[in-house]
């Protein structure tokens, strides 16, 4: 039985998308084509435009080639005449009506003029002039092809024409009737209209020679073969024209050619729309090209192209639709028609569709299908058969329920037991309100038993404890469990009630729980007293205290805390309670206290808004299983103090300031004093005198020394102090104390006395400055205040010192009047005196013990004193030293050192001096290796020097007077010193050398700049350098010093460090830049001490550090590494002995030769021959010597003999040697003469 059926409605709509689909692409690709058109087109009109300007560059060279034309000729005008005419040169002339002419012969031209011929001397020499054209015309004709004639006309109408056909005169007649003659309105080049002579059209490119002249010069040219050629130019079906000066059109590759009208609705996007337009104008040239195109013409081959394409496009879009529209219908929409039908028939599906061939992929689902159906036959019969056995499980079920139930039964038997054993109190009530039950605690509680609450409400029972009904009310309002604490007959209850649902969740009743909590209320209540008085106790706390969770949140701050922090709330992070900054400061804190589970730790942090400081001590607060809970921050404001502390630093860093100040200021002054004295002690033979000058340098030494202590003081006092720890020579050291305080203790008759132990290492490691500070002290203190017994120094070690330090214990003694025990309690204090009576018998300012207290505490030790009333004083302290290195010394080996009691010492044998008794010795002198002996038993040395040991032997003996008869008088002795006499063998040196003293030094020849603002210094400072040898050119400032260094080259500067205008580091700073420190050597010589300031002027680039006052036999040590060899550059004694000793002659004679220099510069600069530089190196070297310049005369010498042996090309490297002398010494002279 057939029924009908709708069509499927996926398949409904088919035609119309297919339909659809074929349109978009369709329209996508007239969009497309119409897209690549317009691409067409800009590319095209690009590749037109491109090819344009390679035909505007072509151009532009033609016409550039025409402008040379011109330009040449223009040249051999300008040229002088050179041509002389022949004696012919009249014959032939041919006089018309108004005008003559001639053509001159082999083809030479042709000359027009006005008028009659009349051969005046300016027609020669107009004539003269044109015959020099020819060859200029013959190569304008020769190299422009379309070039039709070449003319030069002459103000007077006289010209000179050139032309390629002669054949015809009517272009020569155009000529004449200046029918080419351009309009030159708008400049000097110009070109004519278009002419049409005998059938074929010309135009002129002309130039007049000047502005207002009326000569010029034409180039004619054949319109024909120009259009011709711009013809081939063309490109593209378009128009090319040329367009001169004049109005209209000059040439163009059609005659039709038509201006084109401006376009004023021109779209630079389209530019092509109404037409291709090109125009282009060379600069400086007369001509315009131009390319004209129709807007048809130019897009028909694109707009041809892009159709093509379209069709192609469509063509391709509608065969591919075809075959896919028939292929679908194949594969997919026939078969899903029959399936659709097999879905909705099933057993009544028609013939046609059980007789259709179902496709090879489709088979699998039909037979699913299939499958399907028959499922849904069988799963209906397999319900039937479930219904049957379900009935069966309902009556099983009902058997179960009943089991249940009594086991529920027993439950709630079991659960009454568990309530009763609870002690909490528990009711449950049904939903309006009545009991259902209780356990046995509440029984008690209400005072009714269970049989007689069950059915009953509570009002109904009893009338005590009706306060749970108002707890029940507002639980049955809120429909929620509720927890409150009731205070019933005396106690404290907890109480809560809650709802109670069924497994539907829905509600059957009320539950209530009680619990007596009376003792726990009252732990809690003293619980919040005890937290009322702690958290009184923070909140009243003078200091800050923050609450901070672990998670960086704030728990809780105190008044003094919400005070320094006004705008922080409870549960506020760190950032809205400290800056950016300090939050990242105090979290590193806090990371650690948490991580390392320490007890508290430390913060400082400087606020800006507003400026304070404060000081935070953050601990960690833990509970009973060692979790962390909160931290404790407290805060308290150090503001006060840091600002008491800062104005303490700055009033500090004020007075240490003024002290280095005032330290500069007594300098310069003493400088002065000091220099004074050096000089003129020299200078004065009487004793008298000589005795005031060594009161008034004692006296200056004196204030100097108190200078220097106050100085010290202020340094150490400051924090600026850092130990120097540098190798040193105990050996040394012994002897400067002994050199400067033997002459005091003499003085007084005072005995002194060195002991130094001998194991203690040669060279140590340390401050040496500082400890000979130190030791310089106490021994001065010691020989001031003793008046007569003795004073003494004492080394020894403190312990068996085997590693690499030494700790040495320093020892300075005296048997003086000593130290009360009131006075050595403050006898270490700053400006004190054991003595501070105004009749006190010693001077001094009480620095000196503060400074060696501060300096000793500077190098890791501490000082003590012991000293008794008419007993003495000792003073003492350790320092710890390391052992440095000592010099191998293969010398050494052939010491023997004779020992006494103490074993052998290791750092001599360490040397390789070997060490024994006297037994060991005569072992030894048998094989002849020992050279050198050492002993400090003189007996033994007495016993021994007469002893023959076959070869020539030298003792090392202490140098004190119980070994001067030991010897023999020709005994060759190295005399050490006793105290350190074993110390000695380990660094003196066995060969004998005699060293020169200071005051044997000379600085000649040496060229020195003093720079100095100070006239007294300046002054003092020139006159030592110069009693030593030295030539000085003093300066009162350091303007100009780079250019004077740059011509003077001196050996050394001598450079001030403090004046006006630029000080010397900036000056230094200057030579810097064009010297190294070996090319220019500056030492610093002024009067501040300070260590800091040194080290500035090292690092700004001086070689070195000299401080004022400073000694002269000092100053001369410091100057001799820059002593150079040669001559001086000026020997003003031989000078002036020269001059006959007077002074004015000197000055006159040295003004003159400088002018000499002057012409000797500009001599040299000249000089083309060795001989000629040795004639001239001769002369300088002759007028130097005379005058004492002799390192001139010297360079002179040299480069004369020089000159004399070398060629011409090594003469020039002599002649620049030659000129920096004599610069040199021409600056030299202009800056001595001025003083």
């Amino acid at each position: 039985m057939s029924r009908c059926v709708p069509e499927f409605l996926p398949l409904k709509n088919y035609r119309k998308a297919i339909s659809i689909a074929l349109l978009v692409p369709m329209l996508l690709a007239v969009v497309l084509c119409f897209h690549l058109y317009q691409i067409k087109l800009e590319r095209q009109y690009q590749v037109y435009q491109a090819q344009f300007y390679v035909l505007a560059g072509q151009v532009e060279q033609e016409t550039l080639a025409a402008q040379t034309v011109i330009t040449s000729i223009r040249h051999s005008l300008a040229e002088p005449i050179r041509y002389q005419l022949d004696e012919n040169w009249q014959q032939n002339i041919r006089q018309q009506s108004g005008y003559f002419y001639r053509q001159l012969p082999d083809n030479g031209g042709e000359v027009v003029g006005l008028g009659r011929f009349v051969p005046t001397a300016a027609l020669v020499e107009q004539w003269q002039q044109i015959m020099a054209l020819g060859p200029s015309f013959d190569t304008a004709l020769a190299l422009i092809d379309e070039l039709e004639a070449v003319v030069f006309i002459q103000d007077n109408g006289f010209a000179f024409v050139k032309r390629r056909d002669t054949s015809q005169s009517n272009l020569l007649t155009a000529i004449v009737e200046s029918r080419f003659t351009p309009q030159f309105s708008q400049g000097i080049t110009a070109t004519s209209m278009p002419t049409r002579v005998f059938g074929k059209h010309y135009f002129a490119l002309g130039q007049r020679l000047t502005s207002g002249s009326l000569a010029q010069i034409l180039l004619i040219y054949d319109v024909d073969k120009l259009a011709g050629r711009l013809q081939q130019m063309t490109f593209g079906g378009g128009e090319l024209a040329l367009k001169g000066t004049q109005p209209g059109v000059t040439l163009a590759t059609s005659k039709g050619f038509r201006e084109p009208e401006a376009n004023p609705s021109h779209n630079d996007k389209l530019p092509w729309e109404g037409g291709v337009r090109f125009s282009y104008q060379p600069p400086a040239q007369p001509f315009t090209l131009r390319f004209v195109q129709s807007e048809a013409s130019f897009s028909a081959p694109a707009r041809y192209e892009a159709l093509l394409e379209l069709g192609f496009l469509i063509l391709f879009i509608v065969s591919t639709f075809a075959a896919y529209v028939w292929l679908n219908a194949q594969v997919f929409i026939r078969p899903l028609k029959h399936f659709v039908k097999y879905l909705t028939y099933q057993e009544n599906t028609p013939e046609t569709t059980m007789n259709y061939a179902v496709p090879r992929d489709w088979q699998p689902w039909f037979i699913e299908i299939k499958r399907v159906v028959t499922q849904k036959r069988n799963a209906l019969q397999q319900l039937q058969e479930n219904n049957l056995r379900l009935d069966e499980q309902v009556q099983q079920q009902k058997k179960a329920l009943s089991r249940s139930l009594e086991a529920k039964e027993r439950q709630a038997a079991l659960l009454k037991t568990v309530l009763n054993s609870v002690p909490d109190l528990v009711y449950y009530k049904n939903i309006d309100g009545s009991f259902i039950g209780c356990n046995e605690a509440f029984e008690r509680f209400i005072g009714v038993e269970q049989v007689d609450l069950v059915a009953h409400e509570h009002h109904e029972v009893t009338e005590r404890h009706l306060a749970l009904l108002d707890l029940e009310l507002a639980m049955n309002r809120q429909e929620q469990s509720l927890t409150d604490t009731l205070l019933l007959e005396g106690r404290s209850y907890l109480i809560t009630v809650s709802p109670l649902y069924n497994d539907l969740r829905k509600r059957i009743g009320t539950l209530g729980v009680a619990r007596d909590i009376s003792e726990q209320q009252q732990a809690l209540t003293a619980l919040r007293a005890s937290e009322q008085n702690f958290k009184a106790a923070i909140e009243y706390a003078p200091n800050g205290v923050i609450l901070l969770s672990i998670d960086r949140l704030v728990l809780e701050l105190n008044r003094t805390a919400r005070k320094l922090f006004d705008r922080v709330d409870i549960g506020s992070s760190l950032y809205s309670v400290f800056e950016d900054a300090d939050v990242e400061a105090l979290n590193d804190v806090l990371d650690h206290c948490l991580h390392e589970r320490q007890g508290a730790s430390e913060l400082s942090l400087a606020q800006q808004d507003p400026k304070r400081w404060l000081h935070l001590s953050v601990s960690l607060v833990w509970d009973k299983q060692k979790n962390p809970k909160y931290f404790v921050i407290h805060v308290q404001n150090v503001t006060a103090l840091i600002r008491a502390r800062l104005d303490a630093e700055r009033a500090n860093h004020a007075k240490s300031r003024f002290i280095a100040n005032i330290s500069h200021e007594i300098r310069t002054p003493i400088n002065a004093i000091l220099g004074l004295v050096s000089i003129l002690k020299p200078a004065l033979d009487e004793r008298k005198e000589q005795h005031k000058l060594e009161q008034i340098e004692s006296a200056a030494q004196q204030l100097l020394a108190m200078l220097n202590d106050i100085l010290n003081f202020a340094r150490l006092e400051s924090g600026q102090g850092k130990s120097n720890n540098q190798p040193f020579c105990i050996v040394d050291l012994i002897a400067n104390l002994s050199s400067l305080i033997t002459p005091l203790s003499s003085a007084k008759q005072l005995e002194f006395e060195i002991e130094v132990e001998p194991f203690i290492w040669p060279r140590l490691i340390g401050d040496e400055a500082r400890i000979k500070l130190v030791l310089m002290n106490l021994l001065g203190n010691a020989v001031k205040f003793t008046e007569h017994g003795r004073v003494g120094l004492t080394l020894s070690l403190q312990q068996d010192n085997h590693g690499p330090e030494q700790a040495i214990r320093f020892c300075v003694w005296d048997t003086g009047p000593g130290i009360s025990e009131e006075d050595q309690a403050r006898l270490f204090d700053a400006f004190t005196q054991g003595n501070e009576s105004s009749s006190r018998p010693h001077e001094g300012i009480g620095l000196g013990l503060a400074i060696v207290k501060q300096v000793i505490q500077l190098l890791g030790g501490e000082v003590t004193l012991s000293s008794k009333p008419q007993v003495g004083s000792r003073f003492e302290f350790t320092l710890r030293l390391e052992r440095a290195a000592l010099a191998e010394d293969d010398s050494r080996k052939s010491l023997f050192l004779i020992l006494e009691q103490q074993g052998p010492l290791p750092y001599l044998a360490h040397q390789g001096i070997r060490q024994g008794s006297e037994t060991e010795l005569n072992t030894l002198n048998t094989t002849s290796s020992v050279s050198y002996l050492a002993c400090d038993n003189a007996e033994r040395v007495r016993r021994l020097s007469q002893t023959e040991f076959g070869r020539k032997i030298h003792w090392l003996v202490p140098d004190t007077d119980s070994f001067t008869d030991a010897l023999p008088a020709e005994s060759d002795a190295i005399r050490l010193s006793a105290p350190v006499f074993y110390q000695s063998l380990s660094v003196c040196s066995l060969e004998r050398s005699v060293t020169d003293s200071p005051g044997t030094h000379t600085l000649t020849p040496l060229l020195c700049i003093v720079v100095d603002d100070n006239p007294v210094n300046l002054d003092i400072s020139r006159t030592v350098l110069e009693q030593r040898g030295a030539t000085v050119i003093a300066l009162s400032n350091a303007e100009n010093i780079v250019t004077i260094c740059q011509k003077l080259r001196p050996d050394v500067v001598l450079m001030d460090l403090y004046m006006p205008n630029i000080d010397g580091y900036e000056a230094s700073r200057q030579l810097r830049r064009q010297f190294d420190g070996q090319a220019l050597p500056i030492v610093a010589l002024t009067a501040n001490a300070h260590e800091q300031e040194k080290q500035q002027a090292l690092a700004t680039g001086l070689n070195g550090f000299l401080v004022k006052p400073i000694t002269p036999a000092d100053l001369c040590l410091a100057l001799l590494e820059y002593v150079p060899a040669g001559e001086v550059v000026f020997d003003y004694s031989f000078a002036l002995t020269q001059m006959m000793n007077k002074e004015a002659l000197l000055r006159t004679m040295l003004e003159k030769f400088a002018k000499l220099c002057e012409e000797y510069m500009t001599s040299l600069q000249g000089v083309e021959s060795a001989t000629e530089l040795a004639s001239l190196a001769h002369t300088i070297k002759g007028s130097a010597a005379g005058l004492g310049l002799r390192r001139l005369a010297e360079q002179a010498r040299q480069c004369e003999a020089q000159s004399k042996q070398t060629d011409e090309l090594a003469s020039d490297q002599l002649s620049d040697q030659l000129y920096m002398a004599v610069e040199q010494t021409l600056c030299f002279i202009s800056l001595w003469l001025k003083g």
